[in-house]
């Protein structure tokens, strides 16, 4: 819970800045670039993240990689600071949260949609489109494939689950049978 207050911090900071310099998307990215390369390369992150090590030998291995990237001067002074503070751990849940604040600036919301076959481009930007006009929002959609619902769409934004699975049906019809309700 702690980190979720660390991230959620930090992440709100770089975003009023980011608002300020109407760079919102283009620091998102920034984040989301060196987050990834954090993850593929773990030996670096824990070069930078190891207190161990001396604070400026820590920066210059990331002013190298930083370079390579060509990240701009506030978000690399935004990764030095979390150097500075022992907070590099946290820059992935930073960048989530950071993510979650632009979603919302940009008046977006994220659905993950899983049916039991593959649905084709244009049946799952028709739910995009359908989901937009429930939330009043435009709708990125994440489709997932899961063979475990026989057949029909469940679609979850947020706490909100739209759930016209067989699966959820049967389940219904079953607890129905069981009190009686059905015959």
């Amino acid at each position: 819970m702690k980190n979720l207050v660390i991230a959620k911090r930090y992440a709100k900071a770089l975003f009023t800045i980011a608002r300020a310099d109407n760079a919102v998307e283009q620091y998102g990215e920034a984040l989301a670039g060196f987050v990834g390369v954090l993850r593929e390369f773990p030996d670096f992150r824990d070069s930078i993240a190891n207190p161990f090590y001396p604070e400026d030998a820590r920066k210059k291995v990331f002013e190298a990689i930083a370079v390579k990237m060509e990240m701009g001067d506030i978000v690399k002074q935004f990764i030095y600071l979390l150097i500075e503070k022992g907070r590099i751990e946290n820059l992935g849940d930073i960048c989530d949260y950071y993510h979650k604040l632009v979603d919302e600036h940009l008046n977006v919301a994220r659905a993950r949609v899983s049916a039991a076959v593959k649905l084709d481009e244009e049946a799952i930007k028709a739910i995009g489109r359908t989901l937009g006009k429930i939330t009043g929002k435009q709708v990125v959609v994440e489709f997932e494939r899961d063979p475990g619902l026989i057949g029909g769409v469940v679609a979850r934004i947020g706490d909100l689950v739209i759930d016209g699975s067989v699966r959820t049906q049967l389940q219904n019809i079953k607890e129905s049978l069981k009190r009686g309700e059905l015959g």
